[in-house]
């Protein structure tokens, strides 16, 4: 039985064991990110199915709240401002979230062409409930760091991420 704990280890070992060649490169801590990136992938999915979410939907609703007043947003726009991989990604979500009454779609007066997406009533106050308790609830993963691990732990994500 495998605990959690010497996962990465153990699956590390295996690929050393299978190609001696791989002894030299950060196998152990790709598969840490790995590891990592799931438990915070199942913390969101795990929140927002509370909520009659998916973590696509929050990311879109969260994204129309932090743009302030009127809350709306160019649909091109948004795609760029989310975690969303393509514009027929967000169209789904999007027609998800209006079946929801979530969010509401017009025409942009200046351009007709662009489809503007605002937050409904109910989609504000969905975000303002539930933001709170979803960073909360992620934090919990990082409860075993101290807050100068924590600190130290964002400047190399920082770093990492301007590649």
């Amino acid at each position: 039985m495998w605990d959690q704990q010497s996962k990465d280890k153990k699956i590390a070992n295996e690929w050393i064991n299978i190609n001696p060649e791989l002894s030299n490169s950060p196998i152990e801590l790709i598969t840490q990110f790995v590891l990592f990136s799931n438990d915070v992938s199942n913390a969101r999915h795990n929140f927002c199915k509370k909520y009659s979410l998916t973590p696509s939907e929050f990311d879109i609703i969260a994204t129309l709240y932090r743009v302030g007043e009127p809350n709306g947003l160019i649909a091109k726009e948004l795609k760029e401002r989310t975690f969303l991989p393509s514009s027929g990604a967000l169209a789904n979500r999007l027609d998800r979230l209006e079946s929801k009454k979530l969010i509401k779609r017009h025409h942009d007066t200046q351009d007709k062409r662009s489809i503007i997406v605002t937050l409904s009533v109910k989609g504000i106050a969905l975000v303002e409930e539930i933001t709170p308790l979803f960073f909360d609830s992620l934090s919990e993963l990082f409860n075993t760091l101290s807050n100068s691990e924590k600190k130290d732990l964002q400047r190399l994500m920082e770093k990492l991420l301007l590649k």
